[in-house]
């Protein structure tokens, strides 16, 4: 009887520290998606089952763009409403990265809809609120292709005069098209 104990007891020690071992080589479990802005106007998404610490499983970083708008460019300026030139695009991409970084941010990709880029359109919520419409809202991002819903929240915000809309800018489609100011007027895309 004796014998079973100790063998028990060494059973049971082995599987503890077995135990200990995976799980400071997989972390903890992880119960929630991980998101993180990236540079551009593009959002990393992790699912959750894939957050093993440090085995992937064959799991991918998939990239999103928020459906429905335009965000300015990071490299993008603008002219306030004094004509001082001011790093709009810099301005949108940090704001991008706080609604990321919100507690509760989550997105609803739409696995059939992608961008030339080869991002797929999501529409994410950061604290309560869609975030696009924040975007737009605070003059940052615009309505873009078929995100009507987001005309509303860019008429307030050109009335409102926030972010782009207090001077003068250049939408983003024609940004990357090579558009550039010229001694204060928006110039046409190089072709």
């Amino acid at each position: 009887m004796s014998r079973w104990l100790k063998f028990l007891a060494v059973a049971g020690a082995a599987l503890a520290v077995l135990y200990g071992f995976s799980r400071i080589w997989l972390g903890g479990p992880v119960a929630h998606d991980s998101y993180r802005a990236t540079s551009d106007d593009a959002i990393e998404f992790i699912p959750a089952r894939c957050r093993l610490n440090k085995v992937s499983l064959g799991c991918r970083a998939r990239i999103l763009r928020l459906y429905g708008i335009d965000i300015l460019e990071p490299a993008q300026r603008c002219r306030d409403a004094h004509g001082q030139l001011w790093s709009c695009g810099a301005a949108a991409a940090e704001q991008l990265k706080a609604l990321v970084a919100t507690p509760d941010f989550s997105c609803q990709a739409d696995r059939r809809s992608f961008d030339d880029d080869g991002r797929q359109f999501a529409v994410c919520i950061a604290d309560g609120s869609d975030a696009g419409g924040t975007l737009v809202g605070d003059g940052l991002a615009f309505a873009y292709g078929r995100g009507l819903e987001y005309l509303p929240f860019e008429a307030a915000a050109k009335a409102a005069r926030r972010g782009a809309w207090a001077g003068q800018f250049i939408r983003p489609q024609y940004y990357r098209q090579g558009a550039r100011e010229q001694s204060g007027v928006a110039a046409a895309p190089r072709k």
